[in-house]
């Protein structure tokens, strides 16, 4: 935790002012992180697009919630959501909800120990968040028992690769820039750190579910540095987008 800390901190995620966070996946010009909030917010009009409709209200888990961005967004769209993250922080955690308008419950857990009945929710959505587990197909299972029939599995906004190979040499990369940018001498990295095409279409055979990818593609200018830095690092860089499963007999796993 002290070291995700540091790194977001240093990346310019953790802000103070309320208006901040209430705007949020909006930002200005000037915010040093708005290619990712920019790429954010076409995802969150994807899931909006394929998933929350408009006179349709469903139950939603926000796996990963972080500072609440989704979830408030969700429930201001008349929706009922659970924000749950293992951060409250008042920055750049859970406590960071204070600030938003519209309630919604939160609740401090780990993804791999949700403490939710099955079948509760009509869509449990990772919310830039699956990539952190060290064992995906463990964390999609659970996550699977707390859907309610022809409930929704969403994956949003976590680095998919074709290769598994170019998944480990970007892990690679972070580790070694968490030590030279950001001075972490014994850099803690127990979670698996991206994801592939082929093991969220393995989950699909496992879990009984169809899915379909959704890329979100970001400004122009992120995707012309991106393309800058495919060549200089001689792998492929990260797609990014919405991911949505749903049950192929339209129940729910016991």
């Amino acid at each position: 935790m002290r070291q995700y800390r540091v790194v977001r901190e240093r990346d310019g995620y953790r802000m103070t002012a309320p208006e901040y966070y209430r705007t949020l996946p909006e930002v200005t010009r000037r915010d040093p992180r708005r290619s990712e909030w920019c790429l954010r917010q076409e995802s969150y009009c994807l899931l909006q697009r394929h998933l929350l409709r408009r006179g349709t209200v469903i139950r939603v888990l926000d796996v990963g919630a972080g500072n609440g961005w989704l979830s408030h967004r969700i429930a201001a769209a008349g929706h009922q959501v659970v924000a749950v993250d293992r951060l409250n922080d008042d920055v750049d955690g859970l406590g960071a909800c204070r600030h938003y308008g519209t309630p919604f419950p939160c609740v401090q857990a780990d993804f791999d120990a949700l403490p939710f009945e099955p079948n509760q929710f009509d869509a449990v959505v990772f919310n830039g968040s699956l990539h952190y587990s060290p064992d995906v197909p463990s964390t999609l299972k659970k996550a699977r028992r707390l859907l309610a029939p022809r409930g929704a599995l969403v994956i949003m906004d976590s680095p998919m690769f074709r290769s598994e190979i170019d998944g480990q040499l970007m892990v690679g990369e972070k580790i070694r820039q968490f030590r030279t940018h950001y001075g972490l001498r014994d850099v803690v990295h127990p979670n698996v750190g991206f994801l592939t095409f082929a093991w969220l279409s393995d989950a699909e055979t496992r879990l009984d579910l169809r899915g379909r990818f959704f890329r979100s593609r970001g400004p122009l200018l992120w995707r012309a540095r991106r393309q800058v830095a495919k060549v200089r690092l001689r792998r492929a860089v990260a797609t990014f987008g919405v991911w949505i499963a749903t049950s192929r007999d339209g129940t729910a796993s016991a």
